[in-house]
């Protein structure tokens, strides 16, 4: 009873010692003494999920094994265990598969989890089989609203919008009358550009906000610019922080002419690049730490990406040298840019915020290669977005084609309006373009090369005092 009392004592003195290292973020210290403890008492929970914590935290091969032993303490809590390999798969990407594989095993109709693993197998380049896991859960519950839906919007990230309305057609008896299933299908429409079709599901839904935004977007589509700034000026009065709804709006007065679009999107210093503090030799440092965590070998599902992949998870939490001199270069930058705002205004989307403190939201690298762009989109999330150029190809510098160039304010292709952009940027590595994230933005196609950025989001921290 001693010897196993005096385990105990050991173990748990290794584990604050663990916890100390980690939260000084000596992490080859903390692994160590995680492992001490896990080997004097292997039935500790809270040893085992420290020790999966920092295998994540350094992106550890074999960090998936790991987390399945700090899982496994909670298979009677299939909801936090799901919460625990949302977190898995965002810091290690496709090395989670096989946590997400175990998973639906024993819940295989947690739409979650298929959602999480069909955008992991399409970033494996795994082709259709990226949707097996619904094919599967529908061949034995074929009228399961929750997993249908989520097998519908899965599809449609991925740009599979015929398929995708196809089958929603062919189970449109089941959901006669299914709100959710009539706005989902407006909303791939709308993104297809089958304005015939979203038009007559609009019309017999009501005038909540999410189907307002619709027809606004239904409205601009259909060269009805005039009745779509109507609508989008009673939805952004209504909610003033639906940066959709301004997103759409920007377009809309652009078309009309109307004279509030020069306050919404062209004061000067609501777009502007700044050169950032980096040498050549930090930005090579930086770009060789980013293509070792660009291990996907497709586009993400859901993002702009075209021709090119996109890191996991929060860029900025990772542990890198890196990234720390990154981001304190970029801090620097944006205290800059944010000094020549144009003035406080409690009516504009970005403005409002100017008194206020910014903080990195999401972040993420994107690596684009031959022919690859960025199609035309805006950060729902955000309030001010970014494109940070870290290498580039040759044919970029300088290019008379603008090739790799970004665009801010042209609409996407699916809207079918003609707008040029309202400014475009050369990229240059050490470049830091910031713009209001309501505003659409995305790439030209380039012809040869690699190009390697990193992206992220500013969200408003209200100031002390």
């Amino acid at each position: 009873m001693s010897g196993v009392t005096s385990k105990a004592i050991e173990a748990t003195e290794l584990e604050r010692r663990a916890l100390a290292l980690e939260s000084e973020r000596q992490f080859d210290g903390a692994r160590e003494a995680f492992e001490a403890a896990l080997r004097l008492d292997p039935s500790s929970k809270s040893i085992a999920e420290g020790r999966a914590r920092i295998a994540i935290q350094t992106d550890e091969d074999g960090a998936a094994s790991h987390c399945a032993r700090a899982l496994a303490f909670h298979d009677a809590d299939p909801e936090l265990q799901i919460q625990m390999i949302e977190v898995a798969t965002a810091a290690l990407g496709q090395a989670a598969m096989p946590l997400l594989e175990s998973f639906l095993d024993r819940h295989p109709e947690n739409v979650t989890a298929l959602e999480l693993l069909a955008g992991l197998r399409s970033q494996a380049g795994e082709g259709d089989r990226f949707i097996d896991r619904y094919r599967s859960v529908l061949e034995s519950s074929p009228d399961d609203k929750s997993v249908l839906m989520s097998f519908w919007n899965t599809l449609a990230r991925a740009l599979r919008y015929k398929e995708a309305l196809d089958s929603m057609d062919r189970k449109r008896a089941h959901f006669d009358g299914d709100r959710d299933f009539a706005l989902l299908e407006i909303n791939i429409a709308n993104h297809a550009g089958l304005t015939d079709l979203s038009g007559a599901a609009l019309e017999r839904l009501g005038d909540s906000p999410d189907v307002q935004l619709a027809r606004g977007q239904h409205r601009l589509q259909t060269n009805r610019p005039d009745e779509a700034s109507a609508l989008l000026e009673k939805l952004v009065g209504q909610e003033p922080d639906n940066i959709s709804a301004w997103a759409l709006l920007e377009v809309a007065w652009r078309l009309t002419e109307d004279s509030r679009h020069q306050w919404l999107a062209c004061q000067k210093g609501l777009v502007g690049s700044l050169d950032l503090d980096l040498s050549n030799t930090q930005l090579t440092a930086i770009a060789d730490m980013l293509r070792k965590i660009h291990r996907s070998r497709a586009q993400p599902l859901g993002q702009s990406v075209r021709g090119g992949t996109q890191t996991p998870g929060q860029l900025f939490i990772r542990s890198e040298p890196e990234i720390g001199l990154l981001t304190d270069a970029l801090a620097a930058a944006i205290r800059q840019f944010h000094s020549n705002l144009p003035p406080f205004d409690t009516n504009h989307p970005l403005l409002k915020y100017r008194s206020e403190g910014l903080a990195f939201g999401p972040s993420w690298s994107v690596r684009l290669t031959s022919g690859g762009f960025h199609a035309a989109h805006f950060h729902p999330g955000g309030v001010l977005s970014s494109a940070c150029y870290i290498s580039l190809p040759e044919v970029v510098s300088g290019s008379a084609e603008q090739e790799g160039w970004l665009e801010i304010g042209r609409p996407p292709a699916e809207m079918k309006i003609d707008l040029p952009p309202l400014a475009t940027f050369e990229p240059k590595p050490g470049r830091l373009v910031l713009f209001p994230s309501f505003l659409f933005h995305g790439t030209r196609p380039f012809s040869g090369g690699e190009r390697l950025t990193v992206a992220f989001d500013l969200v408003p921290v209200p100031m002390n005092g």
